[in-house]
């Protein structure tokens, strides 16, 4: 892989060199949108794509792209101002995707086990009693299965 910077990798084709500019515009375009969003709301969206003056915007969920279509016209105005031409805004639902769930990694030590048991055995309160026996049938059982 060249360590060469991007912008002067893509002087070297016609097309990436286009599609690197392309990309820029569209960053760019996205920076300006979002600055005329009130709140955190640009941090939930993203602009997609701008041709024949319809600027596509990714919602990341419905209520995010609700309050986008509220405002329409008062973000299509300045964007006009700035030298985008926008004539219409369309919001899209892309919904981004679930973060994966992390498996537990926390284990007790034999001692530490070894405390619990001597504890829930000195332990009168019966929810209390139940609660740490459940507590070491866990960490007992997934013992045998390391």
């Amino acid at each position: 892989m060249s360590s060469q910077p991007l912008s002067q990798f893509s002087k070297r084709d016609a097309r990436l060199a286009d599609l690197t500019a392309a990309a820029h515009a569209i960053l760019q375009l996205d920076r300006a949108f979002k600055r005329l969003l009130p709140g955190m709301l640009g941090q939930h969206c993203q602009v997609a794509c701008f041709r024949d003056g319809e600027l596509v915007v990714y919602a990341h969920n419905s209520t995010v792209a609700a309050r986008l279509r509220m405002l329409g016209n008062s973000v299509v105005a300045p964007l006009t101002r700035q030298g985008y031409p926008v004539q219409t805004l369309r919001v899209k639902v892309l919904p981004t995707p679930p973060k994966p769930v992390r498996s537990k990694s926390f284990q007790l030590s034999d001692a530490g086990l070894d405390a619990f048991a001597r504890a829930a055995g000195e332990i009168r309160n019966p929810v209390v009693k139940e609660a740490l026996g459940k507590l070491l049938r866990h960490h007992r059982g997934s013992e045998n299965e390391r």
